[in-house]
């Protein structure tokens, strides 16, 4: 018999919810040069961070219960407080990936405050990459506008926006018969000479 109680309840949820709109990050990192065409890659990602170790175990039984994949990094922050004693250890958690950015994201947008455009514009973005037959096609103009939009949102202090040229590649996935061919050629040529 199935168990009629939720997963995880709404002081649970909303609590997160509260907790992502202050520590958490909405986030499309773009590598302007990935792969063997060097064009851009965008890589979804949800990142939260503290340093209370009961925190983090609350947001890991949350996630394990609402089935969302996630990665732990503990780590001591670089540098010294103000009185002279090192930063305590902190923890970071990642959520990366597309079917798991997916499955975070429309969990929680629906509950947010302050991070909800962010995370609405990770939704477009991922449902427009859902909307390619092939997983390989190459980032459009639109996919990439939604990456600087993004960066934009998430620019703080004296961070600058993307001045690097960004270069689509607009060849369909994999290569293409004529490329296929040309390889087994020179593949060929090295094994069998003329």
């Amino acid at each position: 018999m199935d168990n009629p109680q939720p997963k995880v309840s709404e002081i649970e949820y909303g609590w997160f919810a509260g907790f992502f709109d202050g520590e958490g990050s909405v986030i499309l990192s773009i590598r302007a040069k990935a792969g063997k065409n060097e064009s851009p890659k965008i890589q979804p990602n949800a990142k939260i961070s503290g340093t209370d170790a009961l925190s983090l175990e609350v947001i890991a039984s949350i996630f394990e219960r609402a089935e969302i994949g996630f990665h732990v990094v503990w780590f001591r922050p670089k540098g010294f407080m103000r009185n002279g004693n090192k930063y305590k250890m902190a923890w970071d958690i990642t959520i990366a990936g597309h079917k798991r950015c997916r499955r975070f994201y429309r969990w929680i947008t629906p509950v947010l405050k302050t991070k909800r455009e962010r995370a609405e514009l990770m939704i477009d973005y991922l449902n427009a990459r859902e909307s390619h037959s092939d997983f390989r096609t190459p980032i459009t103009e639109n996919e990439l506008r939604i990456a600087l939009h993004m960066r934009v949102l998430n620019l703080k202090g004296k961070a600058q926006p993307y001045q690097t040229a960004l270069k689509l590649n607009t060849e369909r996935p994999g290569a293409s018969h004529e490329k296929l061919s040309e390889n087994g050629k020179k593949g060929a040529l090295a094994r069998w000479g003329n």
